[in-house]
């Protein structure tokens, strides 16, 4: 603790006359919002995402006083040519990014113009998908990760084109009151995206959180998540200094055991009819190289699953 604070306390001497990044940001939003901006600087990008890149480049002029400021949110430079370990994260996010663009445009394409984003973070689909003007996007985090965002979408000069809403609230707390009024209508069928957050659960509150969703969702509704099989290791990502290793190590330490069951099995026994997929098969159908850590045949093998269903 003391270590860490001495960290502060030479950072803010150093950083000049910066503004503080405020409190309450997790590193692990920053961290995703820079990799959607390393893929957004892509020549063969899967998407544009504008918010992404302002949010890095508002949090480079920032001081980071986190508790993880330590550790960078990505690589140096944001170029095609990145180390194993920064190309597995930016791959992994990227590809992650495209597959959940796919299921809300799906979804309002079939008439559903309801959609959750839970543990939204730096999300942009309701400011780059297009989504019709009538479809409502409920974005349900932290006071403190909705302000600095719409901070950052006012320095952008960003208008969502459908619906947005904030709806601030702690998954730990009683988020479905905050949901309900904003205006979601569980009588309607919903499009509902839980994106990179059950492999950071325990068996009991992924079930949990499952059977709230389902009891919100009207016949018809559908929903997109993603977990592993199996926790990661540290040594299943190849780096190349300290910097690297302490980011993969933070990464492993949030892993909890997620949901007990395959996620066929797992949606189907909450009532669900699944579609799933791997990030391996994801990422080969987009011609790009599979990072070790999901490659078959490694000597602790990996499998990333990524689902969505509609519910029965």
């Amino acid at each position: 603790m003391q270590q860490r604070e001495a960290q502060q306390d030479l950072l803010r001497e150093t950083v000049g006359d910066r503004e503080p990044l405020p409190p309450g940001i997790g590193w692990t939003g920053l961290l995703t919002a820079h990799m959607r901006a390393v893929e957004s600087r892509r020549k063969d990008r899967l998407f544009e995402d504008a918010l992404a890149i302002a949010t890095v480049d508002l949090v480079r002029g920032t001081i980071r006083t986190d508790p993880d400021a330590a550790l960078p949110t990505g690589p140096d430079r944001d170029s095609d040519d990145l180390t194993e370990a920064w190309y597995m994260l930016a791959t992994y996010l990227g590809v992650r990014t495209r597959f959940y663009d796919e299921r809300v445009l799906a979804a309002v394409a079939s008439g559903i113009r309801q959609v959750v984003i839970v543990a939204a973070g730096f999300d942009s689909r309701a400011v780059r998908l297009g989504l019709p003007a009538d479809t409502t996007v409920y974005e349900v985090d932290t006071e403190p990760v909705l302000q600095f965002k719409k901070t950052v979408m006012d320095t952008a000069r960003l208008e969502p084109g459908g619906g947005l809403r904030p709806v601030a609230a702690d998954l730990r707390g009683p988020w479905v009151q905050a949901l309900t009024a904003s205006g979601f209508d569980p009588l309607r069928p919903a499009m509902w995206l839980i994106e990179g957050l059950f492999m950071y659960l325990s068996p009991e509150d992924s079930d949990r959180l499952l059977d709230t969703v389902t009891r919100l969702s009207a016949h018809g509704s559908r929903l997109a998540l993603e977990y592993f099989d199996s926790t990661p290791r540290q040594d299943d990502v190849a780096t190349v200094d300290e910097t690297e290793s302490a980011v993969i190590e933070r990464i492993v330490n949030f892993f909890q055991d997620g949901p007990a069951l395959p996620p066929g099995p797992w949606l189907e026994a909450h009532g669900w009819e699944p579609d799933v997929t791997t990030i391996a098969d994801e990422i080969a159908s987009h011609g790009r190289d599979i990072p070790q850590m999901f490659r078959q045949g490694r000597p602790h093998e990996i499998t990333l699953w990524l689902a969505h269903g509609r519910l029965r």
